[in-house]
């Protein structure tokens, strides 16, 4: 639970969560405020929107591969700098896309404006394993968890409102204002947390060590644990995000003018999970929650598929166990990231990067399972959700071995030293 005091600058701890949060919150920004425009999108472009929609896929890809490319860069470079590239490449690439002629160009362009979303947003967690440890890194991530699930709650409704005022082409200029916003915290107010001295000798190291750090990620098998087990957790919430429309409008007959009510509600009791497991991590240990985060889980997808197999089933009866399956995300979330930074303190950059692109890669992965598994009905949806669940709590278990404490290296973890404040 050390807090390391920082390197290059100054920190203000109370305001470095919502600089953290600001800048995460670009990638939910980047994905759900156009998806309303995709239509017109398509019309304007002479495309079909099947054919605009594998710009999503583009940008999920191009994200994933942000992460994995700009982690160990931010070992060896130094967190700013490899977000102020990222965070460039956004801009350069948001620019284009106001001047596109055809959806070729936006699937590439996507592809490279989420590159460089990857390369600004997987700083934001190697900056909390920086300066944090253990109770204090949870709390972090979970303030930060509050702040940036807003955006999913937000983004859509101003991608409909920017378009119904004016056209497509301003969602990307509201996102190109946002990346510039982004530009200038970094540059000015984030604090670099990689020492002068360690970017130099990790810049005199061979290249090849930015693979090595990877294998040294991979060779952990308690941290492999512990990002399986928040792999296999988010699986349920991409998996929800993914047949949602499917759920609530067609299946149940939700209005789509109610739609965002049963869709956001989810997301609140996520927030207010996350903002009962700051308070939990007073008491409690993040592996302790983590453990328990999980079994609550699986108890809300059995309910959610003993429901589906039991007869005709009912709005409430499915909405009951669904919000509590999302809620346990909020517990899980942070602390699993917390507990899997901790084995890495010399190469946070890398271990976050991979940490991040496989969430995405698990969760692209799952929704694509469950659309080929489309029956008409809700089982395969349910079944899937409480094969995550069971999966998630096996590795929690017997891989990570939550109920041990974590050591790194075989010893204790130091006594916490706090940063003074100003």
């Amino acid at each position: 639970m050390s807090l390391l005091p920082p390197t290059d600058d100054k920190l203000p701890p109370r305001w470095l969560s919502l600089w953290l949060a600001a800048l995460v919150a670009l990638t939910p920004f980047a994905i759900d405020t156009y998806l309303p425009a995709i239509p017109a999108i398509a019309d304007s472009l002479g495309s079909e929107v099947a054919r605009v929609q594998h710009s999503v896929s583009s940008f999920l890809l191009g994200f994933a591969m942000g992460q994995l490319l700009g982690g160990p860069l931010s070992d060896r470079w130094g967190r700013r700098t490899v977000g102020t590239i990222g965070l460039i490449i956004f801009i350069i690439s948001t620019f284009l896309i106001l001047w596109i002629k055809n959806a070729d160009q936006l699937i590439l362009l996507r592809f490279t404006q989420a590159l460089g979303g990857g390369f600004g947003t997987v700083i934001c967690a190697a900056i909390v394993r920086d300066l944090y440890s253990g109770r204090d890194a949870a709390r972090i991530i979970s303030v930060i968890s509050t702040m940036m699930l807003l955006a999913p709650l937000a983004a859509p409704v101003i991608g409909s409102l920017l378009v119904i005022a004016g056209d497509w082409q301003w969602i990307f200029l509201f996102l190109l204002c946002y990346a510039l916003a982004m530009l200038i915290l970094v540059r000015t107010l984030l604090p670099e947390t990689v020492s002068r001295f360690t970017r130099a000798r990790r810049q005199a190291a061979p290249k090849r060590h930015l693979l090595r750090n990877y294998g040294q990620v991979l060779r952990n098998r308690r941290a492999l644990g512990f990002l399986g087990t928040q792999a296999c957790v988010s699986g349920s919430m991409f998996i929800y995000i993914t047949t949602a429309p499917f759920v609530f409008m067609e299946y149940f007959g939700v209005p789509a003018g109610r739609f965002p009510l049963f869709f956001g509600a989810c997301v609140l009791g996520l927030i207010t999970m996350v903002q009962l497991n700051i308070r939990l991590l007073k008491y409690f240990e993040p592996r302790q929650i983590l453990l328990a985060g999980v079994g609550l889980q699986l108890l809300g997808c059995s309910l959610l598929l003993l429901g589906t197999l039991a007869g005709e089933l009912t709005l409430l009866r499915w909405m009951v166990p669904l919000l509590m399956v999302m809620a346990c995300i909020g517990l899980t979330a942070p602390n699993a990231a917390a507990c899997y930074l901790e084995f890495f303190p010399n190469i946070s950059g890398s271990a976050n990067a991979l940490y991040g692109a496989s969430l995405f890669i698990t969760g692209g992965i799952l929704g694509g399972l469950v659309n080929g598994l489309h029956t008409g009905t809700l089982v395969p949806i349910a079944a899937t959700m409480c094969a995550c669940a069971a999966t998630a709590l096996a590795l929690v278990l017997l891989v990570a071995r939550a109920r041990v404490p974590i050591t790194v290296d075989g010893k204790q973890k130091p006594a916490p030293v706090r940063l003074p404040t100003r």
